[in-house]
């Protein structure tokens, strides 16, 4: 088993301190350092954070259930679960970089032995002061569970076989002990990290009229449902109802959904003439009581993936005009039985999205790895917009958008051609099917790196706007279309810092990063200038022929690489098989790039 990867590390390290640290028991040593009793803290939430996951309790119950402290008997929590009668006992392990040993096990091994012998004898305040609740537990419950949750490489074989010896003794005479520990480890960490940002399943109760049905290729139901039903959804549910759609709500100026406003105000009862209706995908769905005329169904797992913007425009039209009556107001829906079946959804998703009009970047909203980065980027309290939406909180310092991320990702690869679209083709970088898409959403690429990506290209893009303010002429026009440019040569002295688990801090930057700014927009003025007797800047950034070359120059001396032995032989190596002429000497330069620190 692989060890939690760092960018996860620092994920479960934001969720346990934001969620579990503070409902904590104090330590009962608190004349300890304040940073080794931060640290012990962290590590004693990790064993809540399992229990939180394993029992699907609360963080404040789970954190509750923690008896860690600096002394104890290797048992760090202690939780029982009325509905299934278990008790649990659990050893955590808060370390990437070390397997779960003998030692530990041993420890927690003897603690389990105590505990069911119901000697408290040694144990720490934590276990003593709920001493009547665990024996009350001991006596009514009818399985003790042991677990053991760590983030490392796995399970030591010694330590394994310390468990099961436990687990197998007949000595003790323990029946109730399962048989088999729980292995809570990195993967299931990281899963669980990923599902705690998911959307909540939405599950409803929905009232068609004049239904139909179709039970093949798939169970389809059709019929009129009120609109004031569908914005109690949205009321309730909020964007969990729009979950698996390509956009949520685009707000109120787009011209179809002032016509979805304009009908409710004045002719509700022909709305349903007046819209193409409404289309949600449903795990399971139940038909209930009624008739042919109307009928009750219980939908499981209901995402509305075409609609979205009757629905939220009816919510909002609702939410402004509490004294209208849209009671005469219906529209067809149709429930279509998914399962599970993502490939069939996404297809549905893709086929019926064409009320509003669709730009072809609309359906990167389908990528799975998208929806992987926002759930990474929520733990960083960073709203992730890859799902076209409304114009609210657009400057939100904190809302990261599609777009942009494309824009921060292409600066970061060594290939140059990516300056080039940027000017010339930048829907190609999220046209799914491309790819210049996939290069960039990849699935090694993480939340993290991606935050650090946007900073970076925000400060560059200030730092160019206020040059190119300042300048005249070919100059400001250099700066101007040559933006991109300059971030290509510049992100590559950050590389590091951007792909590491830790983000980057933004005054840091600022700092860190300034005079090597000053340094590359002086040398790309220099590279650009002779050239612009000919060209105008724009058309050299948006050339291959032109940019390419220049690019390779701005980069070699701004790296201080011209005296480099590998340059010259690089320069002349052309292989016909290359995407872009001299792709070595880029890879090369790329990796050379002297490095920019203390920026985190």
């Amino acid at each position: 088993m692989a060890p939690l990867s760092a960018d996860y590390m620092a994920l479960l390290e934001t969720a346990l301190t934001r969620d579990f640290v503070p409902n904590l028991p104090p330590l009962q040593d608190q004349t300890k350092p304040a940073d080794q009793q931060a640290k012990k803290n962290l590590s004693r939430a990790f064993s809540a954070f399992a229990l939180h996951k394993l029992c699907e309790i609360s963080p404040k119950d789970a954190a509750a259930a923690v008896v860690d402290d600096f002394d104890d008997f290797g048992i760090d929590a202690i939780y029982y679960q009325g509905s299934s009668e278990t008790l649990f006992l659990v050893q955590g392990k808060l370390k990437a970089s070390e397997t779960f040993s003998q030692d530990e096990a041993n420890a927690f091994c003897q603690g389990a032995r105590r505990l069911i012998k119901q000697d408290f004898t040694g144990f720490n305040g934590h276990v003593t002061n709920r001493q009547a609740e665990i024996e009350g537990a001991l006596e009514a419950c009818s399985h003790i569970q042991l677990v053991i949750a760590h983030t490392g490489a796995g399970i030591s074989n010694h330590a394994e076989t310390a468990i099961n010896d436990l687990l197998n003794d007949e000595d003790h005479g323990e029946e109730r002990l399962t048989k088999a520990a729980v292995d809570y480890g990195s993967d299931r960490v990281a899963a669980d990290l990923q599902a705690g940002q998911a959307y909540p399943r939405v599950d409803a109760n929905l009232t068609l009229h004049d239904w139909a049905s179709s039970m093949a290729p798939r169970k389809t139901y059709f019929g009129l449902a009120k609109v004031a039903d569908l914005v109690g959804l949205h009321e309730k549910h909020g964007k969990a109802l729009y979950a698996k759609n390509i956009r949520v709500f685009l707000g109120q100026t787009t011209e179809v959904n002032r016509s979805i406003r304009e009908t409710l105000a004045t002719n509700p009862a022909d709305f349903m003439y007046l819209n193409n209706g409404v289309t949600a995908l449903c795990e399971q769905i139940e038909p209930k009581n009624g008739s042919r005329a109307e009928k009750k169904f219980k939908v499981t797992g209901l995402s509305v993936i075409n609609g979205a913007q009757t629905i939220a425009s009816s919510a909002r039209y609702a939410a402004e005009n509490k004294t209208a009556d849209i009671s005469a107001a219906s529209v067809l829906v149709t429930l279509i039985k998914s399962d599970s079946d993502e490939a069939f959804g996404k297809s549905v998703t893709r086929a019926r999205n064409h009320q509003n009009p669709v730009l072809l970047a609309n359906f990167a909203a389908l990528d799975d790895q998208q929806e992987r980065l926002r759930r990474e980027l929520a733990y960083l309290d960073i709203h992730y917009a890859y799902k076209a939406e409304g114009p609210d909180n657009a400057q939100d310092p904190k809302r990261i958008r599609i777009d942009e991320a494309a824009q921060a990702l292409a600066l970061l690869q060594p290939d140059p051609r990516y300056v080039v679209w940027l000017k010339k083709e930048p829907a190609q970088l999220l046209d799914t099917e491309s790819a210049a898409y996939q290069n960039l959403f990849n699935a090694t690429l993480t939340g993290i790196e991606l935050a650090n990506a946007v900073r970076a290209l925000r400060y560059i893009q200030s730092r160019i706007l206020a040059e190119a303010r300042a300048a005249n002429g070919p100059e400001r026009l250099t700066y101007k279309h040559g933006g991109y440019g300059l971030g290509f040569v510049l992100v590559k002295r950050i590389r590091q810092a951007i792909a590491g688990a830790t983000l980057i801090d933004e005054a840091k930057l600022k700092t860190e990063l300034g005079a090597a700014f000053d340094l590359a927009r002086q040398t790309l003025w220099g590279a650009v200038q002779p050239k612009t007797a000919l060209k105008g800047p724009l058309a050299i950034f948006r050339n291959q022929t032109d940019a390419i070359p220049l690019l390779r120059d701005v980069m070699i001396d701004h790296y201080g690489l011209g005296a480099d032995p590998a340059i010259a032989p690089l320069k002349a190596k052309m292989v016909l098989t290359d995407p872009y002429p001299q792709k070595a000497l880029f890879d090369f330069l790329s990796a050379k790039a002297p490095q920019i620190r203390n920026i985190t």
